[in-house]
């Protein structure tokens, strides 16, 4: 436990700078989405919405996403937080983690201290989920300030819960996604080969979950196969409604569970080359 936990000082120590910078940069992304709430009035553009047709507006999230600040910081911000922030954390997850340390020939050098493998990787896998969570965090205390101090927001109600329920929801979702890389790079231990299949997965992942409504009604069940579907960013952010955030949570939080223990066992036994 001592030596993951100095594996993950360690990194933190070579990443702080980029964590603080990347975080505050989405933030300040999303305090310019709120900004812009205070100079339209999203609830006069109800009467145009009623006129596109329904399924593009379900698509979208509904009328919600576009007439309550809530619903337009949801759709403008936290769908697309896999984009702003995954793949940056899928790269991070297919380079540093493992793959570059392989590349650089350091590896050897590492494994050689008295570390287990295990140790090791358990040491990244803490850093990755750490730095998700404390990423995360930043961008979520921006956004907190922006509704506090934004007037459409107040008018419509401060609700702090879903800020919350969203934070842990994306860092569920964003563990998957980099989870599903480290599993790739213990396997190829290559960063292309890691970055392409990773990036394979969520995009195929993503398209799954956004337009399994428009596939055949028999193949419609394929939806519960994949993350997107547990990541209900409008139904917790934009509409408040947290009817299957324990489902989402649990199904979330095994995924993750089942790509570590995949990720340690392949490491233990993987070869690796010199």
């Amino acid at each position: 436990m001592l030596k993951a936990l100095s594996v993950i000082i360690e990194q933190f120590h070579e990443k702080k700078w980029s964590l603080l910078l990347f975080g505050g940069s989405i933030g300040l992304l999303g305090l310019a989405v709120i900004a812009i709430l205070e100079f339209i009035d999203i609830s006069a553009y109800a009467a145009i919405y009623d006129s596109f047709p329904e399924g593009f507006l379900d698509f979208l999230g509904g009328i919600a996403a576009f007439t309550t600040p809530y619903g337009f910081v949801a759709v403008e911000l936290f769908t697309f937080m896999w984009i702003f922030v995954g793949i940056f954390m899928v790269y991070m997850a297919s380079s540093t983690a493992l793959p570059a340390e392989v590349e650089n020939k350091t590896i050897d050098l590492i494994l050689s201290k008295p570390i287990s493998r295990l140790s090791y990787l358990a040491g990244k896998i803490g850093f990755l989920y750490l730095y998700i969570a404390g990423l995360m965090g930043i961008v979520v205390v921006f956004i907190g300030v922006g509704m506090a101090t934004s007037q459409t927001f107040i008018d419509f109600g401060l609700h702090w819960d879903r800020l919350f329920v969203v934070y842990v929801i994306i860092v569920l979702h964003l563990g998957t996604m980099v989870m599903t890389a480290l599993l790739f790079a213990t396997i190829f231990l290559d960063t292309k080969k890691t970055m392409g299949a990773a990036m394979m997965i969520t995009f195929l992942m993503f398209f799954i979950g956004s337009f399994w409504e428009f596939f055949p009604e028999a193949q419609q069940g394929i939806k519960y196969a994949t993350t997107w579907f547990y990541y209900n960013a409008m139904d917790l952010f934009g509409l408040g409604i947290f009817d299957t955030l324990l489902r989402d949570i649990l199904v979330l939080g095994a995924v993750n569970a089942v790509l570590i223990v995949a990720s340690l066992l392949v490491f233990r036994r993987r070869d690796i080359p010199v």
